[in-house]
This record gives structure tokens, sequence and C-alpha cells, in this order.
């Protein structure tokens, strides 16, 4: 056939269908006609011929089928067809269609939500150019306690000089910066970097340039680079910034360029580089110099095109295996890097969380969707005499196995619509209850892939739903169908599917139920966790003293007696200290080598976290001193140097002895060597600064006095609430100097609570995804028992009219119920095994074969279990004998 005459036969099958299906109807009457006819002049009276014309011909709707199927297009035309239907089915049953929509909406949502994130942090590229290429450079200091330390100015040129697979490597150091004039004093959040940085990063600004090489070179003007929030903020976006010059840290700065909106330096969470910097600024000397073992610079590497991760790692480590032969620095323990993809690492912590939470609501969309198949397998059944009716009348099994597709289909499209509309809700909500370690969700978009995804799990769904009611098609009997009356005594295969999928309802049920308690019973073990303070009833703020107004140590010692005597004097101050890190905070680890022994081998002297301290510091947090004394203002740089060690430390060093009185040797410069020699005054119980989950490293507390940092925080303990001294500290600080800015200023309990925030946030989705799991499978149960119920009342009218009592009646339902609840928890706890092991890097404090959280599974769903039966055994008790048995 010509191609223009199947395109016209298809326009026709298509768009003139009705007049085709007229034409058909007169062609065949018109056969008909001729056939009795002729049947008639062979002697049979016409009812008889008609008969016989009608056994001929096979069936009128038979033969429409056979020509209809034979036209161009008619596949098209068919499936036009079964959406018609399968759409006026769903339209007539109303309750039914609302019902598997919203739940097949609450799993594919939910789905929906968190695979957002995961395409947000897992998967989309970093918004740089060409950020495949991007790695990051750690310095592997395992043997000292610091598998991922930053690397020194002289190894970041090491790497420059010697690696050839890069076109470039930038560094970074987060640090504060006060910003004065054009309104009041502010502390920004601000990186030092190399001048190379933002173009090894691949990241350009929205207004004027980012930093040259000429503004690090020596007497080179000081030129700082905005973040937009800032330049929105403090300037009102004005675009003529650039150009002018602003002050900062009291020393004019010239503005260059304002990165865009929504840049963010996304580099791995323990970089302790903030997302959310407001400026940078060059480093204001050649980064290069200096000691090789004052390590503090976060390297950023751009690979060339066509070289791997693998290939970049293997020269990155040959330039260290190098460096430790030529330097007689490193000694014996050397130097090991550590080359990672930079969006690879940059998720490293969050991956097992959002993985566990996609495993999650996997989960819950396979019960939503069983639950949904129930409710098919239940339609079906009830509309087995219209099955038997269709294919009685010729239509084949073919066509009513492709109806049930098309209705699946159609059914989880419906559900897929609304899931998208489920899914935004959900990830709105999951953004605004984010913990800060997971602030990068606030990525997360329902975009295209999205929103394939979402599609895709539809369609997948749907293909799978449609196969729920086949046994009803497939194995209809006819006549036993049409010819039934009265009731059904026997135990018919829907009844036994449905039960099936309760059970399978279940099993998933159990896994998620176990996991929420795995989850929930870890965060309660980590809020049992004492991290050897107390963080109630603490103010804490930070202060930054500019070096052009405070030049000296001592008119630095000096601001800081004032303030500490000032603060001493609001009302229900109790205690006052300061501290150069706070527990949990977001800024760089201080920390060095230590020895005990000098002339030991300074490349394996093991590792510990610094800290500069007040006196009163211990007692305004609540550490306790394990011996010997807290420092006090005469331990000044006219003192002999005295340190405070952690117990971890004393019981490493000197077991069996008392610390007190030792000598210690530190590297509080950060120069790379353990030189200064100090004598330990007291011991402290180990604090828990950097993690609630581990500790972490031996800590060293060094008198302020003794070694300076900039900037320090405050901590106020106070009888009444810590919020209510925000506004008097504001007042002490600036009438000592107006022009110095208080900043992050909040309860020290915060930053506890923050700490266990990432946990927090994991328990309380597991636990909703596991509620609504259970309350799916209670559902699920329920409609298997009422179900069974309705096929048995006949029996139930006749137990109870013999004489049987109710309670007789609805133990027997109830023990149905939960002989379908126990197979579920006989076939979901070995599985629930199974996910509890896939969790146990998410755990704390317990194993993955906690007692608690497998029994309070099992209790939790036998109880709802118990519940849904007997809900549902109510109804077999609730009519009269007499009335059953006359509706029977």
């Amino acid at each position: 056939m010509p191609l223009f005459s199947k395109l016209a036969s298809f326009w026709r099958t298509l768009f003139r269908g009705s007049r085709l299906d007229r034409e058909l109807d007169d062609e065949l009457q018109a056969y008909l006609e001729a056939v009795v006819a002729k049947k008639i002049r062979k002697g049979l009276d016409p009812a008889a011929a008609r008969r016989e014309a009608m056994i001929e011909m096979g069936g009128i709707e038979s033969v429409k089928d056979a020509v209809r199927s034979a036209r161009i297009g008619s596949a098209v035309e068919t499936t036009v067809q079964d959406v018609r239907h399968a759409w006026r089915g769903l339209v007539r049953s109303p309750g039914f269609t609302l019902v598997a929509t919203l739940t097949l909406a609450l799993g594919i949502g939910a789905n929906t939500a968190i695979f957002s994130a995961i395409h947000a942090l897992l998967i989309a590229p970093l918004p740089y150019r060409e950020a495949g290429r991007l790695a990051f450079v750690w310095s592997d200091m395992s043997q000292a306690g610091y598998p991922r330390a930053p690397l020194s100015g002289p190894e970041l040129a090491d790497l420059r000089e010697r690696a050839t697979l890069f076109n470039g490597f930038g560094a970074i150091w987060a640090n504060t910066a006060a910003l004065t004039g054009d309104g009041d004093p502010e502390q920004l959040r601000i990186g030092l970097v190399t001048t190379d940085f933002f173009s090894v990063l691949g990241a350009d600004p929205a207004l004027g340039r980012t930093f040259a090489e000429d503004d690090a070179a020596p007497g080179a003007p000081t030129r700082i680079l905005l973040g937009s929030a800032l330049w929105q903020r403090r300037y009102a976006g004005d675009p003529t910034i650039v150009g002018r010059s602003i002050l900062v840290n009291g020393e004019p700065a010239t503005v260059i360029g304002v990165m865009p909106a929504g840049f963010r330096l996304l580099l791995p969470p323990d970089a302790s580089v903030p997302d959310d910097l407001q400026a940078w600024l060059p480093f204001p000397r050649d980064v290069t110099q200096g000691p090789r073992g004052q390590q503090y610079l976060r390297v950023v590497a751009r690979m060339r095109p066509g070289v791997t991760v693998e290939q970049a790692r293997a020269e990155v480590a040959d330039v260290a295996r190098q460096i430790s032969r030529e330097f007689g620095e490193y000694a014996g323990a050397g130097r090991v890097y550590q080359t990672v993809g930079l969006q690879a690492d940059g998720v490293r912590e969050v991956r097992p969380v959002l993985l566990a939470l996609f495993g999650g609501v996997a989960i819950l969309l396979a019960i939503a969707c069983v639950n949904v198949a129930s409710l098919l397998v239940a339609r079906a059944a009830s509309r087995r005499k219209e099955i038997a009716l269709r294919l009685a009348l010729g239509a084949g099994r073919v066509r009513l196995l492709r109806q049930c597709v098309v209705e699946g289909l159609l059914l989880a499209a419906l559900g897929g619509a609304a899931g998208v509309a489920v899914g935004w809700l959900a990830m709105r909500a999951l953004i605004a209850a984010r913990p800060d370690s997971l602030d990068r969700m606030a990525a997360a978009r329902i975009d295209m892939p999205v929103l394939a995804f979402t599609a895709g799990i539809a369609i997948l769904w749907g293909l799978l739903l449609s196969l729920a009611p086949l046994a009803e098609v497939f194995r209809a009997d006819l006549a036993a169908i049409l010819e039934r009356s009265g009731r059904q005594t026997s135990a018919g295969l829907r009844f036994r599917t449905r039960s099936a999928l309760v059970v399978v309802q279940v099993s998933l049920g159990v896994v998620l139920l176990v996991g929420a308690g795995l989850v929930m019973h870890s965060f309660l073990e980590l809020q049992r966790v004492d991290p050897g303070f107390r963080s109630e009833g603490v103010l804490s703020f930070r202060i930054a003293l500019p070096g052009s107004r405070y030049k000296t140590p001592a008119a630095r010692d000096e601001f800081g007696r004032r303030l500490h005597k000032e603060l001493l004097t609001l009302p229900e101050v109790v205690g006052v200290g300061a501290v150069s890190h706070l527990p949990y905070d977001h800024l760089p680890n201080w920390g060095g080598p230590y020895l005990a022994q000098p002339g030991a081998d300074e490349s394996t002297a093991a590792m510990a976290d610094y800290r500069a301290v007040t006196p009163g510091f211990f007692d305004a947090v609540g550490a306790r001193l394990v011996e010997g004394r807290g420092f006090s203002d005469f331990d000044d740089r006219k003192g002999q140097p005295v340190a405070i060690v952690d117990e971890r430390l004393a019981g490493r060093t000197w077991t069996g002895q008392s610390a007190v009185g030792k000598s210690l040797f530190l590297d509080p410069q950060s120069m790379g060597r353990p030189k200064t020699p100090v004598t330990v005054v007291a011991v402290v119980r180990h604090l828990r600064h950097r993690s609630l989950m581990a500790e972490v490293r031996e800590q060293v507390y060094f008198p302020q006095s003794q070694i300076l940092r900039n900037p320090m925080a405050y901590v106020i303990r106070t009888a009444g609430d810590p919020a209510r001294l925000v506004a008097p500290v504001r007042r002490v600080v600036a009438g000592l100097d107006p022009q110095l800015p208080v900043y992050e200023a909040r309860p020290l309990l915060d930053y506890r609570v923050a700490a266990g925030a990432a946990k927090r946030f994991a328990m309380r989705l597991a636990v909703t995804f596991s509620g609504v799991a259970l309350l799916l499978a209670c559902i699920g149960l329920y409609g298997v028992i009422a179900y069974s119920i309705a096929r048995r009342r006949h029996e139930f009218g006749v137990r109870l009219a013999l004489g049987a009592r109710p309670g007789q009646v609805t133990s027997l339902v109830v023990r149905e119920g939960m002989t379908l609840a126990a197979v579920g928890l006989a076939l979901g706890l070995p599985a629930a095994a199974i996910g509890a092991w896939l969790l146990r890097a998410q755990l704390f404090g317990i194993t993955p074969r906690d007692p608690v959280s497998y029994a309070a599974a099992v209790c939790v769903l036998g109880v709802a279990a118990i519940l849904a039966s007997w809900i549902a055994a109510r109804n077999a008790t609730a009519a009269s004998p007499l009335d059953v048995l006359r509706a029977e």
C-alpha cells in the first residue's frame, strides 16, 4: 500500500472511527440478512435460520474485533479505548480511586523528595566549571592521630612544581575579619585564599573580577572579594561598590568583585571551611614560605583533561615520597598525601545518611504499592461476573490483560502526578528541618531528572500493579461464575493472594520498624553521653580584637581582664571564662604534636588538640579537674610556661603516675616541631569538643596570656536564662570599645544540640516512615480480615444462632489476623537483621543486634495487628444472627 494511502487509513481509524463502525455495522447486517435468507430458502424457519447464521459468522462482536484489528492504527485506537474504559471505571469507583491515588502519592512523593536531595548532593555535578576535574588533597597523618590534615605552604609549592597532571593547585584557610564603617561593626567569616584559588575552582564573579597574581605582591594594597549576601545586605546591591574602599580590620581594602548569588564553597565538611563565607582576602604574604610543619592550607586541585583521580592520586603520592626523602624535617614518618575527587569527598559524610533514607522510602513505597495491589485484587474480585460476561461475549483474555495494564498505568499516573505535589511539600519540609551538617540539602530541586525518576517509578509500579488482578482474568471459570448463586464458602484464590500481600506488607514494615528502633535507641544513647562539660545555663559569644588598635599582647590582655571583670558584675552571672575554640564550633581545628622526652623522634610524635583558655573557663563550663590547679592571672608571659592536659594524654604518657609537675614539649606556634617546654599543672577530664560520638584526640590547654589567640569565645554561666544576657553583654562590650563587634552570641547548649542534629533528623524521618508503614500494614490487615468476615458472614451467623458467644467469634477472627502477622514477622525479622547490618555505621552505643529495638518492633506491630483484627472482628458480631441468616 502506498504511504499516502496508509496515512489516510491511519487518519480515518483515529478520527473517523465511529463512521467506520457504522459502515461496518451496515455491512455485517447486510451479510447476516443475506445468510438468513439463504437458510430460509433451504427450509429453515426464520428464528432457526438467524441462529444458524449467527453461529456460522462466529459472533458479530468477534467479527467486528477482527476487522478493527486489521485496520492501520488499530493498536492506537484500541489503546485509546482501553484508556477511556479504565478512566470510566476509576470514575465510577471514586472511593477506590481516591484511596489508591493517595496511597501511591504518599509513597512516590516520599521517594521524590529524598531523590531530589540525593540528586542535588550525590549525582548532580558541583556548580563549578568542569567540576569533574576537581580534586582535594589531604595530608594523611594517621600515625599521629590526624588522618585528614591540611598542608603547609612549602608543601603547596612542592605540588605546584612537581605534579604534571594538574592545571593548578589553590589553597584556602578560613578566618574572620572585622568590617567597620557603612553601618554597625560586623565580624565576617572570610576565606584567605591563594590568588589562583577561584580560577582553579572554576568560579567566576557576578561583578568585577577575582584575585590576580599582583594582588599578593609585596606592598600591594589590600583587596577584597565580597559574597552576594553581604553585598545585598550591607550595601543594598549597589553595583558601584566595585572599586570602592571599605574598612576591614580597621584598614582600607578595595572591593574588586562580588560573587554570584548562591555561590557556596562546597568543600568537605571536615576541612573546616564553612559553605557560607561572606568575603575573601588574598594571603597577605607569600603563602609558600614558612615552616613545613605549619599545616593550615586546604588544597583544591584541577586535573588536566583526561586525567583520572587514580592517576592524580598516584602522582601526588609520588611527590610525597620525594619530599619525604629530601627534607629532614619529616624524619622517619615522612609525608603521605591522599587525593580524592572533590564531589565524592564533599558528600562522604552525608552519603550514608541519604542512602539509608532512600532505602527507607523505597520500602515505604513498596508497602504502599502492595496496599494498592490488595485493593486491586479486591476490586477484581467484585468484578468477576463482569469479567466472565465479557469473556462469554467473545472478549479475548489478551484484551482484558491489556486493559488491566492500562488501568494499572493510569492509576500509577494519577499517583505519580499527586506524588510530585506531595514530593515538593516533603522536600520543602526536609529542607526546613535539615540540620546544619546537611545544609547542602537546600540545593534540592524538583527538576527534570527528578521528574524523570518519578515518572520511571510510576511506570514501573503501574506495570507491577497491573499484575495483581490477573488471576481473576486467567483463572475465571465462566460456567461456575455465571451459574453460581448464593453464598461462597470456599477459600478463593483472591483471599490467598490478598493474605500473601498482607504478609509482604508486615514483613517490610518490620524492616522499617527495626531500623527506626535502632536509630531511635542510638540517638537516646547519644543523648546520654557525658561530653565532660555542662552546656546548660551558659551563654557564649565571640570577640576578635583588631591588630590595628590592639597592637601588643599587653593591650589584649588588659582588654580581656577588663571585660572579664565587667561581665562578672552582670545580674545572675556566676562564672566567666574564654576559650579559643568552643565545643562543636566551625572554626578550623588547632592542634600539634607533643613529646614527653626531649630528643625523641619528632616526626612520630602523637598529635593533640590545642586550646587557649582564660582563668575561670573550666568552672564556667563545668569541666572537672582530676588533679592539680586551674590557671590564674599569674600564668602570664612573665611566669613559667604551663599547660593543663586531659586525662587521655596523661594516661597515655605517664601511665600510673601523676602528670602534675611533669614536663611536656609542645608546638603552640604551629611551627611543626614540639620544641616549647611547658610544665603540667593540672589534669582535666576529656572534653568531647569535636565529636559527641568519639573521643577524637588528646587535649592540651594553654593560658591565653601565654599563648595569645584571636578571636576568643567567651562563656558566661548564669543562674537564669542565657538568652537574657545578650543585650547586657553587647552594652558591656560597647562600653569598653564601641567599634568592637560581638558576634555569634548564642547559648552553649545550641552547639551541643547541633552536634546531634543529624542523628535527630535521621531519627525523626525513620520514625515517620515506620509509622506510615505500620499504618498501611494495619490497613491491609484490616482489609483482609474484613473480607474474610464478609465471606464467612453466614457461618458466623449460624455459630451465634447455635449458642456461640461473641467473644469466641472475635477470638477466632483475631487469631486469623495474628497468624498473618506472625508469618510476616517470621519473614521480616531476617530481612530486618540484614537492614540493621547495613545501618551499622550510623549507630552509636548499640549493635545492629540490639534486642531492645527488635523487641519494640515486634511488640508495636503485634499490638497494631491485634487492634486491627479486633476492630474488624466487631463487624462479625455487631449484627444479630437472625438478620444475618435472613440476608443470606
